[in-house]
């Protein structure tokens, strides 16, 4: 009996082990041939929407992506490319909300976002810098998405202007932060009133965007989410969608790989126990 209670363990450890969702591994920097480019869907109002990015007639489906999902960096051939949007469960062939191409060049990352009111819904294509930061610095820089803003300063609260006369939807230049948590006011641009303020943590080494987002009906926030998580390394993970949609990664289901797991040792040890009540 506690050899086949150690054999039904070995077979059951095994089973889970190869049964379990592998952890994907940093993103490094894209090789000579590649680009590296990612999505985000920061339209307040759109709901969900699904999404089609087109790199040298390689399709790939993003389905149910919604408000603040934002993608892992995947590797492309570089080149042209078509990024397209529709509402979700809309025919691949119908017409797209926003379409968007151009061309990525090797070694490089972008970042592709829809921005905008549903009724005016557009996308931005724009260059992510990976390159590292100052010796025991992070860099930092922010997208204005959000909508009915004017132009604005955003600053440290009680501290430097980070960038001035920023509009939507064109993403600021990187600054250079110590290590720490940040307050960052976005104020008029040339006035004191703060339309927008929040906190800002970054890490040495690490490169972040900020997205200022809200409107239409949506309350207006600052978004930050990570380009590197190190020295030219970009963040790993899929894209957060709903209706069980996912970015080109693939997870196995580990739940059903466990029961069946537990069936195979519950039946090695009904045939154990019939075994020992035979003899």
């Amino acid at each position: 009996m506690r050899g086949v209670l150690r054999a039904f363990l070995t077979v059951a450890l095994a089973v889970c082990v190869l049964g379990m969702p592998r952890l994907a591994a940093p993103a490094q920097a894209a090789p000579g041939d590649k680009a590296m480019i990612r999505i985000a869907h920061f339209s307040p109002d759109a709901s969900y929407v699904d999404v089609y990015m087109v790199s040298l007639n390689r399709k790939q489906l993003f389905p149910n992506v919604f408000y603040k999902g934002v993608s892992a960096y995947w590797k492309v051939a570089a080149g042209p490319f078509t990024y397209e949007v529709r509402p979700a469960g809309a025919t691949p062939e119908s017409t797209p909300a926003i379409r968007v191409t151009g061309k990525l060049d090797a070694g490089k990352a972008y970042t592709v976002a829809a921005v905008g009111p549903k009724a005016q819904l557009r996308g931005v294509l724009f260059r992510d810098d990976m390159s590292p930061s100052a010796p025991g610095k992070a860099k930092v820089r922010f997208l204005d998405a959000a909508i009915d803003l004017p132009q604005v300063d955003i600053a440290l609260a009680g501290g430097r202007t980070l960038s001035s006369g920023v509009s939507f939807p064109q993403p600021t230049r990187y600054a250079q932060l110590a290590s720490g948590n940040y307050k960052v006011e976005v104020r008029r641009t040339g006035a004191e009133a703060v339309l927008v303020k929040g906190d800002v943590a970054v890490e040495q080494g690490t490169v972040t965007s900020v997205a200022l987002l809200g409107g239409a009906g949506k309350p207006r926030e600052l978004f930050a989410f990570g380009d590197a998580t190190g020295t030219r390394v970009a963040p790993s993970g899929g894209i957060r969608t709903g209706a069980g949609g996912t970015a080109p990664s693939s997870r196995a289901p580990a739940a059903p790989v466990l029961l069946l797991a537990v069936a195979a040792g519950a039946g090695l040890l009904a045939v154990s126990t019939r075994r020992r009540v035979r003899a």
